[in-house]
């Protein structure tokens, strides 16, 4: 370990910078060209030549049946818990440390969010509270991986069976 951070005269941990992020290839660059050139921005029946093309392949991709398209993952969210049925009076049970779309999407269906406390440890929500917030009402879990530290999957999976 350095003595000092780099920024204070220390040693660097790298010499060369980072790549530039995001990566956007050229045929990526070709093709949202093609789509603005159209002028044709509502995806209608009409105009939206590559969304189904990318469903397509997107499902190939992850070994899916079907594969839906969204503007966000707040739609994504949204279009979930209707897809489930989830509505009036129903509860689903989340973590009160995530983006507000995580909740809102549980309201904009009627549904009663029910917040599950976080494990100190790895900030995701815990297992042992999820299975106490239960009731005859609950239809639902939504769990939030935090900064990319995955849940406690396999214990979530098991008290959702």
């Amino acid at each position: 370990m350095p003595d000092k951070p780099a920024i204070l005269g220390g040693e660097p941990v790298r010499t060369k910078p980072l790549g530039e992020w995001p990566i956007v290839t050229d045929e990526e660059i070709e093709a949202v060209t093609r789509v603005l050139k159209r002028r044709k921005l509502c995806a209608t029946m009409y105009s939206a030549y590559e969304v189904p093309e990318l469903e397509e392949e997107f499902a190939r991709a992850m070994n899916v049946k079907y594969a839906v398209a969204t503007s966000s993952g707040t739609a994504a969210l949204d279009i979930a818990v209707a897809a489930l049925g989830i509505g009036p009076g129903d509860e689903v049970i989340t973590t009160p440390y995530t983006f507000i779309a995580t909740a809102t999407c549980i309201v904009h269906n009627c549904a009663i969010p029910v917040f599950a406390d976080v494990d100190l440890r790895t900030r995701n929500i815990d297992p042992s509270d999820i299975e106490r917030k239960i009731t005859d009402r609950t239809k639902a879990i939504i769990v939030v991986h935090i900064a990319g530290h995955p849940c406690e999957m396999d214990e979530i999976m098991e008290i959702a069976e």
